[in-house]
């Protein structure tokens, strides 16, 4: 029995994303990569409707909107210009991989290296320990997953493929197993977090002297 398609954000009948998620998305804002992923390309800013069309990927298999996560990706490893040779991906730990019967990020990045022709390879194994998700993000900074890389050829450029990068601890344990065989790693993730924006300090009042310069009512 054929299935309707629906669009993985708001589950409306149709494209997916529709297009009015589609309008809605966002790419990640303009700041300095997280420490460790210098030069990181990310697709979309993991708000509003990049949220459960990300999740739908990762905890349900949504096939349809996956194809349209992998193909941006994939646009825009293009767009910045960055030449890969291999294509891989940060594991999920392997209670979740049985749970879910599938590994998300192992399919976003066969599809995005089958838009760029270029080999997709299993080089990271995932070291026993819990799972980032979840996770306050000290915990995550201090103690990240561990990996292991597989042999590469020398001085191979790895685009290294993770779903969500908040604090980056991660896909920064990935890129970093990735050099220690000699491999030239490219970190790239579906969505980025965005940094919390800092509130403005309150205005100084110490030195003002009239009341309507202090804010206060002339009267009191």
């Amino acid at each position: 029995m054929l299935l309707a398609a629906r669009c993985a954000s708001c589950d409306r009948p149709g494209a997916s994303p529709c297009r009015a998620c589609h309008a809605a998305l966002r790419p990640p804002r303009p700041e300095a990569d997280p420490p460790g992923l210098v030069g990181l390309v990310a697709l979309l800013r993991y708000e509003g409707p990049a949220r459960p069309l990300v999740a739908r990927v990762k905890y349900r298999n949504h096939r349809q909107g996956l194809d349209w996560l992998a193909t941006g990706l994939a646009r825009r490893v293009r767009a910045e210009a960055v030449a890969v040779d291999l294509v891989t991906w940060a594991p999920t730990t392997d209670r979740h991989r049985r749970a879910r019967g599938f590994d998300h990020a192992e399919l976003v990045a066969r599809r995005v290296a089958a838009e760029l022709a270029v080999p997709c390879r299993a080089v990271l194994r995932r070291r026993p320990g819990p799972a980032q998700t979840g996770r306050p993000a000290e915990a995550r900074r201090v103690a990240g997953p561990g990996f292991v890389a597989g042999p590469l050829p020398p001085g191979a450029r790895v685009l290294v493929i993770d779903d969500v990068v908040t604090t980056g601890a991660t896909l920064r344990a990935a890129v970093d197993a990735i050099r220690a065989v000699g491999g030239r790693p490219v970190p790239a993730a579906l969505a980025r977090t965005p940094a919390p924006r800092r509130k403005a300090p309150p205005p100084d009042t110490s030195k003002v002297s009239t009341p309507e310069q202090r804010g206060e009512p002339a009267w009191k």
